[in-house]
Order: C-alpha cells, then sequence, then structure tokens
C-alpha cells in the first residue's frame, strides 16, 4: 500500500536538540547520506545495508532515530510473505543547524558530537577515494592536455579578515550554498559530488563579571 508522502523539503533547517543528537551518530549520517544521494528515491532497509557494507539488523534502531527525527519517512509499505516492508525516503535535500541552536551554550557538547561525526564520515569517504583510485589530481592549468574541469579542489586557509570583508565573503558562501542545493535535473544529474564547506569566526570566551573578594 502506497503512503501519501509529502513534498521532500529543500533545506530542513534543524533548531531542537533531539534533532542534533540523531545527526550524532556516523552511521545514520552514512544511512542519510546513502538515501540523499536520491532524494526522490524509496529505499529498503536491506538495500541500504548492502551499500553501507552493514548487516539489515544493525539498521533498523538508525532508520527508526532518523524517522522519529523526521529525517526520513515512510515512502511507501507492502506486505512480503506476511511482514510488512516499509520503503523509506528522505524528507529533505539538504539540512543547517539554526542560529539559535548554534548560540545556545548547553549544546555545546551536541554540537561538538554532530560535527565530529560529519567529520568522521567525510574523511572516510575521502581515504575511501584516494585508496582505490577515485581520487584524481588537482588540475594542472599548465599541463599540455586539457585539465578536468571536475577535479578536485581541496583547500584549508585559516587568515585574518576586515569584518566587513568577513560578513562579505560569508554571505556569498551562502548564497553559493543556496544555489548548490537547489534540486537538479533528474534525468542529467549523474555527476556524484563530494562538497564539505566550513567557515568559522573564532572568538574569545566572554569574561565573567565581578572579581575576586
Amino acid at each position: 500500500m502506497a503512503d501519501d508522502a509529502d513534498a521532500v523539503t529543500v533545506v530542513r533547517e534543524v533548531d531542537d536538540v533531539e534533532t542534533l543528537k540523531a545527526l550524532s551518530d556516523p552511521l545514520r549520517l552514512a544511512i542519510l547520506r546513502t538515501m540523499m544521494s536520491d532524494v526522490r528515491a524509496s529505499h529498503r532497509v536491506k538495500d541500504i545495508a548492502r551499500l553501507l557494507d552493514q548487516p539489515p539488523t544493525r539498521l533498523y534502531r538508525h532508520i527508526k532515530v532518523l524517522e522519529a527525527a523526521g529525517l526520513i519517512k515512510v515512502a511507501q509499505t507492502r506486505m512480503v510473505s506476511g511482514i510488512q516492508e516499509s520503503q523509506y525516503q528522505v524528507a529533505q535535500f539538504a539540512l543547517r543547524l539554526s542560529r539559535d541552536l548554534l548560540a545556545a551554550p548547553g549544546n555545546a557538547g551536541d554540537l561538538a558530537d554532530a560535527f565530529a561525526a560529519t567529520l568522521n564520515d567525510f574523511r572516510d569517504r575521502l581515504v575511501r577515494d584516494i585508496i582505490s583510485g577515485r581520487f584524481q589530481p588537482e588540475p594542472d592549468p599548465e599541463a599540455a592536455e586539457q585539465p578536468d574541469p571536475l577535479g578536485p579542489m581541496v583547500v584549508a586557509l585559516d587568515r585574518r579578515l576586515t569584518p566587513e570583508r568577513a560578513v562579505e565573503f560569508r554571505s556569498r558562501l551562502t548564497a553559493l550554498m543556496d544555489e548548490f542545493n537547489r534540486p537538479d535535473d533528474e534525468e542529467k544529474a549523474d555527476v556524484p559530488v563530494e562538497f564539505l564547506l566550513m567557515f568559522w569566526a573564532p572568538k574569545e570566551p566572554a569574561e565573567e563579571s565581578g572579581g575576586k573578594s
């Protein structure tokens, strides 16, 4: 029996701690990432398990956590040998953490766990692609042959900017991410892209008021 599935949200803003905790596990992130590779498709648990090289029994609890957080939803169900089988679909194209969630001091531990899980997931995929030979060198513009326009771009920067330039640069990154998250032509969208973007301007912690007596 097919369920009436709602349209997929383009970008979901995560504004609660429970959803943040659901995103703080590397395996749940891997499940979500696998499903978001085709956001309009329905996925069976056993198919996701095969893609992640995991036993299906290990995934069921994580699937329920993602469903409870509203990150995935049941797209349709059917009876297989007298047992109801569910197929799941992601509920959004991309995720964004709300400003209030990031600013609340009490969320520091959960935020650290979520970011650590995200970085570990990206690290594992990067190492996998390097070892398997899928990660090609960055294009050399002076090479005789035409460089690959889809060659990787790996940049790590740490520098100081004026406040005005920092604000303007962050605004441009936000616009770029909004463009990147825009739905694409499904029939032509056949190029897998791994994209990790992080920007933060660390501030000194506020000094406690009052002095010693």
